[in-house]
């Protein structure tokens, strides 16, 4: 989640029948909150959400999507599922068109004004160097947008493309970024440089998405290196070499993995509960998105061990392909969006492990009235804010089931800590704050339940029309479009 620069970003089966058309507003019945503080209490003195977190984290280490690893943890969470006695456990697969890896570590200098080693990382998806690696001459790119890559095609095209976080603006327009990578792969650079940050540190991403394998090889800096490098643009060219050798294999199978906690209503619809199992290679994904699977198998623990099932199923998922752009949230929903209706709520966790204060609307604000509704059980834990900041609209599995007009919910957590670990190699499990951790697993679980035992849907289906209205309200219409139009978003 919330990527930097580039990747914004099904499947199981689906319970029979729609959740009753009402216009009344959720409410939490007293017998339901007879259960919720059993679960609570259960949660937060026995949750294993730290343990599931830490087998992840230091056992399997980091999941890059198609990896070994990552069919390790796959089978790991198949497991963790058949322990707690769910139902209907199994993975369902779809194909990203390749899984990538670091084979032989990235190694460049900057060959003249100056002879200087190079803190430098290959990219995600981003094709080795030949052999003998490549030398160019650095071009900086002031502002990453069709109309200013124009500008400088004649010096772009054979050079060494520099970007930084000035080249993307003050905020990020997706809309603008990716036309404007495009038409720099249409120049025919000869690679592309991004700016990673302080003491030579990398932050890992990919300048696309889908899991395509770049035209071009996109290497990453750290902020000292960048930094001299367009000082030395200052008064000269500058001239760099640079090698990298990744694994690439083409048409990868990758699987999502499902179970479900079946409610005593059959007809009643369902509740997702999802998060992404796949991760960046630098750390062990201990926090991104560690935490999110641990949160979903502690949700489906307590739950389970409650005794009493809620009135409607519960599904948890655990997405895979969600760093190469919401791959695997997105084959779900193109799966099964003839059951869209079924679904009354689909809650995302993706956000590390500082401790919740609430929930993110991304955009629905009409489902205020319901989350209000959940201030009584959440307050206590010190979590019953409400975020209407859609800052992040496009950059979690939420996404593709939002813009289909499916309710749903983006666990809000603090951020300070979490920008500075994820995607980094600090994103390990020595990070994660155990009781932060059980809290926010805790309001997962609490707020889980009560949705799935409301005898009233949680929010209204919208319609195709109602969602661009969202969207446009949101200010996040140019990018919706444009995700649209490219096939990110089903």
């Amino acid at each position: 989640m919330r990527m930097k620069p580039a990747v914004v970003a099904g499947s199981l089966l689906i319970a029979a029948g729609a959740p009753p058309a009402s216009t009344a507003a959720m409410t939490v019945a007293p017998e339901t909150r007879a259960a919720e503080r059993q679960l609570l209490g259960d949660s937060l003195l026995n949750g294993q959400a730290y343990e599931y977190d830490r087998q992840l984290a230091d056992s399997i280490g980091p999941r890059l999507t198609g990896s070994a690893n990552f069919q390790a943890a796959v089978s790991w969470a198949e497991q963790q599922f058949k322990a707690l006695g769910l139902s209907e456990i199994h993975t369902e697969e779809w194909t990203i068109p390749a899984a990538w890896e670091p084979e032989i570590a990235a190694a460049g200098t900057i060959v003249s004004p100056v002879n200087h080693t190079l803190h430098i990382v290959s990219l995600g998806w981003s094709p080795s160097t030949p052999p003998e690696g490549l030398t160019g001459k650095v071009i900086y790119v002031k502002e990453l947008s069709p109309s200013k890559i124009d500008e400088q095609q004649s010096e772009l095209a054979g050079a060494i493309v520099l970007l930084d976080r000035a080249s993307l603006g003050e905020k990020l327009k997706f809309d603008v970024i990716f036309p404007a990578l495009e038409r720099l792969n249409s120049i025919g650079p000869l690679a592309v440089l991004t700016t990673g940050i302080a003491n030579g540190a990398e932050s890992m991403t990919a300048l696309g998405f889908g899991g395509k394998v770049a035209p071009q090889p996109r290497m990453q800096v750290g902020l000292e290196d960048s930094l001299l490098i367009k000082r030395l643009l200052e008064r000269g060219p500058v001239t760099l070499h640079f090698s990298a050798t990744n694994r690439i294999r083409t048409e990868v199978k990758v699987p999502n993995v499902i179970a479900e906690l079946p409610g005593r209503d059959k007809a009643a619809g369902v509740v997702l509960i999802g998060a992404h199992l796949d991760s960046w290679h630098p750390g062990t994904g201990a926090q991104d998105n560690g935490t999110g699977v641990a949160s979903v198998l502690e949700t489906a623990r307590a739950m389970k061990g409650l005794n009493r099932p809620p009135r409607r199923t519960v599904r948890f998922v655990l997405f895979g392909g969600e760093e190469q752009g919401l791959l695997g949230s997105a084959a779900y929903v193109r799966r099964h969006q003839a059951d869209l209706d079924g679904i009354d709520a689909v809650l995302v966790t993706d956000s590390g492990s500082e401790p919740a204060q609430g929930w993110m609307l991304m955009g629905r604000e009409d489902e205020k009235s319901a989350v209000q509704a959940l201030k009584p059980l959440l307050s206590g834990l010190g979590a019953d804010g409400i975020s209407s900041d859609a800052t992040f609209a496009f950059q979690t599995d939420h996404a593709p089931f939002e813009f289909r007009g499916v309710p749903e919910l983006v666990l809000w957590t603090g951020s300070d800590k979490y920008d500075t670990l994820h995607h980094k190699a600090s994103d390990t499990f020595d990070s994660v704050v155990q009781k932060d951790l059980a809290q926010g697993a805790a309001v997962i679980a609490a707020t889980a339940y009560a949705i799935a035992d409301s005898p009233q849907p949680f929010a209204p289906h919208l319609s195709p029309a109602e969602v661009r209205s969202m969207v446009e309200k949101s200010d996040n219409l140019p990018a919706y479009d444009y995700f649209k139009s490219a096939g990110v978003l089903p």
